[in-house]
């Protein structure tokens, strides 16, 4: 009889809660809809959103493919033949190679500027500055790289592009103070070894021996697996 009794006091438990709630929804069905509508609305706006991010992400790294391909492309000398071209796909020297690339990757980074293929694509850009010996360009190209990298692996590589056209320049001193920072970041994204290899470079070229030879030694002992070692040996006997 108990358990009867129980039963039924639950169901009109049930029952009564049942009707409160029906009750808070008739009388509150305007703002129920309105918030369901909403709800429906965030809904919609975040699945385009993303749906919207993923499409641009793709588009962009598809570009930034292309312009990869073209670093990538065969150096062929042009034609000698009175009519002929140049046969596609390929470039007559390195220098209309590389101004090819910079043109594919700058139109990646103006495309799609916040993705990470535009920041690759401006990283790229740099590093063709660098490697045509346009070493002011290349430094701020860097630095923009740099001041837009956040945490990814794009703020380090940038730094040492920087580095590296500010030796150029035969700003060693900046240059050589800027891979000591980088160097002392044993938990960074960068190689140490390899840090301090250019470190030691740069060093050699400002005609300081001194610094050079501590950089080259903490390579072989501080990293005697590297893949540099054989050079920093031969460094240091060539240094005494």
């Amino acid at each position: 009889m108990k358990a009867q009794e129980r039963h039924h006091l639950k169901q009109n438990e049930f029952a009564a809660t049942a009707a409160r709630v029906m009750g808070t929804l008739t009388a509150n069905r305007d703002r129920v809809i309105m918030v369901a509508i909403g709800v429906v609305a965030v809904a919609a706006i975040v699945g385009g959103y993303f749906f919207w991010q993923k499409r641009t992400n793709e588009q962009a790294g598809a570009l930034l493919g292309v312009a990869t391909s073209i670093i990538q492309a065969p150096i062929v000398p042009a034609p000698t033949v009175p009519g002929a071209t140049q046969q596609p796909g390929t470039y007559p020297t390195e220098a209309a190679r590389r101004e090819a690339a910079v043109q594919a990757f700058q139109q990646v980074a103006t495309a799609y500027p916040s993705t990470d293929a535009g920041l690759a694509a401006r990283y790229q850009i740099a590093s063709m500055h660098l490697a045509g010996g346009q070493f002011s360009e290349a430094e701020q190209a860097f630095r923009a790289v740099a001041d837009s990298a956040g945490k990814s692996i794009y703020g380090p590589m940038a730094r040492m592009g920087i580095a590296q056209a500010l030796a150029g320049q035969t700003k060693y001193d900046d240059s050589i103070k800027l891979l000591t920072d980088l160097s002392a970041d044993r938990d960074g994204a960068l190689p140490v070894d390899g840090v301090l290899m250019e470190l030691a470079r740069v060093c050699v070229k400002a005609g300081k021996t001194q610094e050079a030879r501590a950089a080259f030694k903490r390579v072989v002992d501080e990293f005697p697996e590297s893949n540099y070692v054989v050079e920093a040996r031969q460094r240091l006997t060539v240094l005494g």
